[in-house]
């Protein structure tokens, strides 16, 4: 591996910014629909969830809410605005990207649904089958770094709900966290075939850079 792509065991945030997917990489990968925010959509705290014991409710609220010693985030957004991508490179300190990931395994383990407290809205978190989810993420997970853990969730009323699916992989104390948020679209239509593709190409390039196959 050659010295300018490998990942440093310590580093500064600008190292980190380095495993980012950036604009510059987007038309090699067939993502020319997409375009870099100027600001990450999703660098705001969660807001409070609840789950169905008090014991899953503090593993969920710990796991979503969880810092990280240094954390950099970009996101992109197709042409239309009908798919936003944030994707995060987080390091932690020694032991606590391990115990994180085993938080959310638990939460997507233990945890259908959950709700999400906006101001005076309730709104219901569902997670997908992953089974039956045709992102296939049991077999995503198989693909990269030391453990990686990839769920679909559905928020909102039926008929108006929020498609949301997370990769994670973690690589030492290092976090990729890379999301797909989207209006859930009818199984077997084109808006679902055009999210489908997008999944794909991210999938393909952004835990690569992270991972350093990529300079």
């Amino acid at each position: 591996m050659r010295d300018d792509v490998r990942p440093a065991q310590a580093s500064p945030s600008g190292d980190l910014e380095r495993l980012l997917v950036t604009a510059g990489d987007l038309a090699g990968a067939g993502l020319d629909d997409f375009t870099e925010l100027a600001s990450p959509s999703s660098d705001e705290d969660p807001p409070p969830m609840t789950a169905a014991t008090p014991e899953l409710t503090a593993v969920l609220n710990r796991a979503f809410g969880d810092k990280a010693a240094r954390e950099v985030r970009t996101s992109f957004m197709n042409a239309d605005s009908s798919i936003v991508v944030d994707e995060g490179v987080s390091e932690r300190v020694a032991g606590a990207a391990t115990s994180w990931m085993a938080d959310m395994r638990r939460v997507y383990a233990e945890c259908a649904a959950w709700t999400m407290d906006l101001g005076d809205q309730e709104i219901t978190i569902e997670l997908v089958d992953p089974a039956g989810d045709p992102a296939e993420p049991l077999e995503v997970e198989r693909r990269f770094g030391d453990e990686a853990l990839m769920r679909t969730m559905l928020a909102g009323p039926a008929g108006q709900q929020a498609q949301i699916t997370t990769l994670l992989v973690r690589h030492g104390d290092r976090a990729l966290e890379l999301t797909f948020r989207s209006l859930a679209a009818e199984p077997g239509g084109p808006e679902a075939a055009r999210l489908a593709t997008a999944v794909s190409r991210f999938l393909e390039l952004a835990p690569a850079k992270f991972l350093g196959a990529r300079g």
